[in-house]
C-alpha cells in the first residue's frame, strides 16, 4: 500500500484538479491519503493587505478562512478534511461561488456542523496550526513550492515530497490517469529522483473535474 500526504490550499485550480485525479485513481490503487492543508497566504505572507500584494493576495486571504473553518471542523468535530475540501472546492470551482460567508454557512449545513464554525474564519489562534501544517510540507518538499504537494515515503521512512504533478485538466480516461500514478509512484519513491518541469502555459480546466 502506498501511504501519501496531500497538501491542497482550497483557491487553487490546479490542485483542483490533481485532487480530483488522485481521488479517482485511488478508487483502483490501494492507496492511504492523508489530506493536509497548505496555505498560500501564510507561504507567501500574505495575510496582513501591503502595498506591493501580488493579484492573487486577496483570493489568498478568501481561502484561507476557509483553511481556518476546516482545522476547526476537523480538530473539533472531527469533520473529514477531503470532504469539505471537495464540498469547498465543488462550490468555487465549478459553480464559480465566492468564498464568503454565506458560503461557508451553506457547507456547515451540508456537512450537519454548528454554524458557530463560521467564526472561525477570523479567528487567527488558528493559524500556529496551519503553519505547523505548512512547515511540514515545506520540510519534505522546500521552500519553492506551492500546491498541489505529494509527499512519499522511500523504503528508509524518509518524506520525499513533491510539487505537482500540475495537471491542466482530468485526464480523458481512467488508463490515463492510473499511468500516471504509476509513473509518479515509481518515480518519486526513489531516492536519487529530484525534479522534471516544464514551461506551463495556458490555463486548468476545471470543468472536466465535475
Amino acid at each position: 500500500m502506498a501511504a501519501i500526504e496531500f497538501y491542497y490550499d482550497p483557491i487553487c485550480p490546479f490542485c483542483w484538479i490533481t485532487s480530483r485525479w488522485l481521488l479517482q485513481v485511488s478508487a483502483e490503487r490501494t492507496i492511504n491519503i492523508t489530506w493536509r492543508q497548505f496555505s498560500l497566504a501564510l507561504k507567501n505572507d500574505e495575510l496582513a493587505p501591503r502595498g506591493d500584494e501580488s493579484e492573487h493576495a486577496l483570493s489568498h486571504r478568501d481561502s484561507h478562512r476557509i483553511h481556518r473553518v476546516i482545522r476547526q471542523a476537523t480538530s473539533q468535530q472531527l469533520a473529514s478534511s477531503i470532504d469539505l475540501y471537495s464540498t469547498f472546492g465543488t462550490r468555487h470551482h465549478l459553480e464559480k461561488r465566492p468564498y464568503d460567508d454565506e458560503l461557508i454557512q451553506e457547507v456547515l449545513a451540508a456537512h450537519h456542523l454548528p454554524v458557530e464554525l463560521l467564526q472561525a474564519a477570523n479567528d487567527t489562534s488558528i493559524d500556529t496550526r496551519l503553519m505547523r501544517e505548512l512547515d511540514a510540507a515545506l520540510d519534505a518538499a522546500g521552500t519553492d513550492i506551492g500546491v498541489p504537494v505529494i509527499v512519499f515515503t522511500d523504503k528508509n521512512n524518509k518524506r520525499l515530497g513533491y510539487f505537482g504533478p500540475v495537471l491542466n485538466e482530468l485526464p480523458d480516461s481512467l488508463d490515463e490517469s492510473l499511468a500516471i500514478w504509476d509513473g509518479l509512484e515509481q518515480l518519486a519513491t526513489t531516492s536519487s529522483f529530484y525534479e522534471i518541469k516544464r514551461t506551463r502555459s495556458g490555463y486548468p480546466i476545471v470543468d472536466s473535474t465535475a
